[in-house]
This record gives C-alpha cells, sequence and structure tokens, in this order.
C-alpha cells in the first residue's frame, strides 16, 4: 500500500477542503495511508471541531507548513520537500489554487507523479499585471510538471486544456459527489422549527442558497432575480435564505468589500424581508429539508457540491450553467439550467418553479436525487479518484503498489 500526500493552503470546510477529505477517507479505506500537508488553519465558530482536527480523527496524519498559503517561493518548496521526504510520501495531490504550484515543484524534485484535483476554475488576484504573472507561472507549471490533471467537470477541463495548454491526454473528469443515498434523515419537527426561525408562514414558500459570500457565487444576480421576481409576482409570499459568509484568504478585504455592497442592495431594494443573509450555519441537511426551492447562482465553479447535496435532499433546484450541462440531464426533469449571470433567466426560472404545484416540485426533486445518485453519489466518484491515482502510482519508478 502507499503513503499518499495531499497539500491544502488553506483548510476550511468548503468545497475543496471538503473533496479533499472525502478522497483521503476512499484512500484510507483502500488501505492506504493518507498524509495532508497544509497551510495555517482559520478555526470556525460553526463547527465543533476545527477541519484538520476531523481530519486527524478520520485517520489522516497531517503536518502544518506556515509558508503554504503564501505565495510561491523557494521556503515553501524546500519545507514541503523536506516533509514529504520524512513522511516518505508515494504521490502529492494538489487541491487548492494556491498550494498545486507547490505540489507539482515537490513532486518533480522528488521525482514523483504530479497529480493533481483541479477542484474549480481559475480567477488570479491583485493589481494588473499581478494577475497576469500569477496566471503565467500557473499555466506554465500546469502544462510543464502535470502527470494527471483530475478535473472535477468537463467545464473544468476545457479551462486546464485550453486556457493552460495542457495536453488533453493529461486530464479526465471525475465529478465532485456527497453521499447522496445516505443523506441524513431529518424529522418534519426539526424542518418546521429552522422554518419557524425565519418566520415562514405556512403559506410561504422557502428558497435557499448555500455558499461562501464571494463574486464568483453570483449573489448579486440572485439578489437581481429576486427585484424581478418580486415585481411580476407581487403577491407571492416567499424568503430566500441565503447560508454562507466571507472566508478568510488571500482576498478577503475585496470580499469584504463585496459583502457590503450586496447587503446594501438587499437594503435599497426593498428586499430586507425576503433576502435573508443568515450567515454560516452547521444545520445545511436540515435546511435543505425544510426549503421547498433550491437556487444556485453561480458565475463559475468546479463542480457545486451544494447543488449535489440539494439534489440529495431530493430539492427540486435551480442552478446556472457555469459548470456546463452534464450529459443526460433533462430539462425540466431534473431541475432548470439557466445561463449564468442571467438574472432574468434566474427570476423566469423561479416563477416557473413556484407555480407548480408541491406535487410537481416533489416530482422534479425526486428524479433529481435519482441522478445525483446515478452520478454523483461519492461512493461511486471517489472509488474511480483512487483507482487514477493508483494506476498512476504503478506506473512510477518508485512504486510500492504491485
Amino acid at each position: 500500500m502507499a503513503r499518499i500526500g495531499m497539500t491544502l493552503a488553506n483548510p476550511n470546510y468548503t468545497g475543496a477542503c471538503k473533496m479533499a477529505r472525502l478522497y483521503g477517507q476512499a484512500f484510507l479505506a483502500a488501505g492506504h495511508d493518507v498524509v495532508l500537508l497544509h497551510g495555517p488553519e482559520i478555526t470556525s465558530e460553526n463547527h465543533d471541531q476545527t477541519f484538520i482536527d476531523a481530519l486527524r480523527e478520520d485517520g489522516f496524519e497531517t503536518e502544518l507548513i506556515p509558508e503554504m498559503n503564501k505565495l510561491i517561493g523557494p521556503a515553501v518548496i524546500k519545507n514541503t520537500v523536506e516533509q514529504a521526504r520524512k513522511y516518505t510520501l508515494d504521490c502529492l495531490i494538489g487541491f487548492q489554487q494556491r498550494d498545486i504550484p507547490v505540489a507539482l515543484k515537490a513532486s518533480k524534485e522528488l521525482n514523483l507523479p504530479a497529480l493533481t484535483s483541479f477542484q474549480n476554475q481559475h480567477t488570479f488576484h491583485g493589481r494588473w499585471p499581478l494577475p497576469k504573472l500569477k496566471e503565467s507561472i500557473f499555466a506554465r507549471l500546469v502544462r510543464k510538471e502535470l502527470t494527471l490533471g483530475i478535473c472535477t467537470s468537463p467545464a473544468v477541463q476545457e479551462e486546464v486544456v485550453q486556457r493552460f495548454k495542457v495536453l488533453r491526454k493529461k486530464t479526465c473528469v471525475v465529478y465532485n459527489g456527497v453521499e447522496v443515498l445516505n443523506f441524513p434523515e431529518v424529522s418534519p419537527e426539526a424542518c418546521q422549527l429552522v422554518r419557524d426561525e425565519f418566520g415562514i408562514a405556512s403559506d410561504e414558500l422557502m428558497l435557499i442558497n448555500v455558499g461562501r459570500i464571494d463574486p464568483q457565487k453570483g449573489l448579486e444576480t440572485l439578489a437581481q432575480a429576486v427585484v424581478q421576481f418580486k415585481k411580476s409576482h407581487p403577491d407571492q409570499k416567499f424568503k430566500l435564505i441565503q447560508v454562507g459568509d466571507v472566508i478568510a484568504g488571500p482576498n478577503q478585504q475585496n470580499i469584504l468589500k463585496y459583502r457590503e455592497k450586496l447587503v446594501d442592495y438587499v437594503k435599497s431594494h426593498g428586499l430586507a424581508d425576503c433576502f435573508i443573509m443568515a450567515g454560516w450555519r452547521n444545520d445545511c441537511p436540515t435546511l435543505l429539508k425544510a426549503a421547498d426551492i433550491y437556487v444556485h447562482s453561480a458565475i463559475w465553479e468546479g463542480w457545486s457540491l451544494a447543488v449535489v447535496e440539494a439534489m440529495g435532499a431530493r430539492l427540486p433546484s435551480i442552478q446556472t450553467d457555469c459548470c456546463g450541462v452534464p450529459e443526460h440531464y433533462e430539462q425540466g426533469k431534473h431541475g432548470f439550467i439557466v445561463p449564468k449571470g442571467d438574472a432574468s433567466a434566474l427570476s423566469n426560472a423561479m416563477a416557473q418553479m413556484i407555480e407548480f404545484s408541491a406535487e410537481k416540485r416533489s416530482e422534479i426533486g425526486e428524479a433529481g436525487f435519482q441522478f445525483a445518485a446515478e452520478y454523483f453519489e461519492i461512493q461511486k466518484t471517489s472509488q474511480r479518484f483512487v483507482q487514477l491515482v493508483e494506476e498512476n502510482l504503478k506506473t512510477s519508478p518508485a512504486s510500492k503498489i504491485s
């Protein structure tokens, strides 16, 4: 069995880190050891334990590399190489945009297969010309060093191939997944308590959006869609609960300004009573089960775990096409997919879903659940991820897998 190394520059409870944890659990279940090399963790008041403590409880070994959340440089490469040697790692898999170059450079120095999980489409921050410089360095490293890039969706794969000029044969797609079939059971009483908490009357619909506050998530488009919907349906009673907040990171100050503008927009357009920014919560399964409709407004994503979790909750879902349209997805049967950044299209989809009977929405929710169970069940996706890594380790000169 092998010793699998992973890197996370900014460990937290959001998407890429969730997937690193789920894939790590799959490696452990397959008999491998898993070591996480990570940057400093920002603790959250919304979880009973830190993300790193949760990984240790799962069986991960962990090692802090303080420089990993900073721009790539000699110190972080040196430290990462030293720790990889200390733990006798057989590979290093990068999961976040900031740590992927570190994992690639360290893998080259150690003569390990250079494996990457591309969890998102990429954006590079800073004042001009810094974003262009960052992108150039990132693209050159990926293009030159990558052995295999496992992409979360065809949209991410196309970005890696077209934007970073990576050979297509060095990429593949494994969709992000969740425990669809084992989605937590939630009692009707717990659902009612949540609806009561937000003041949702028996004749009101509860819409929900889950995700961090970030321009990537298109929340200004969502707010604009709600404004348009209210104008066209003035008598419809509803509340949209937005779950999430700003997370710590290199672009935090800009995102805090974005949040401030979003709050101002909500207030100035009379949405304070129906567009509720709930912050981070640790009861998302209950919120999803309590809601009537899920609305996802992202401008770019890798593959949205939030949408898949909503499908797992049998919640009829509206999402944008920022990740593309999955093969075999049927518009109107499994939910609705609308153009990203298009408030009118999002508003129209909301109107159509709201105008459906409760029975019709339940039918769509059930079809979405079956679709997610077929294509995004974590047991299937993680098994494929582990298989791909094992295949690459077998061809490595220092392979410990026979």
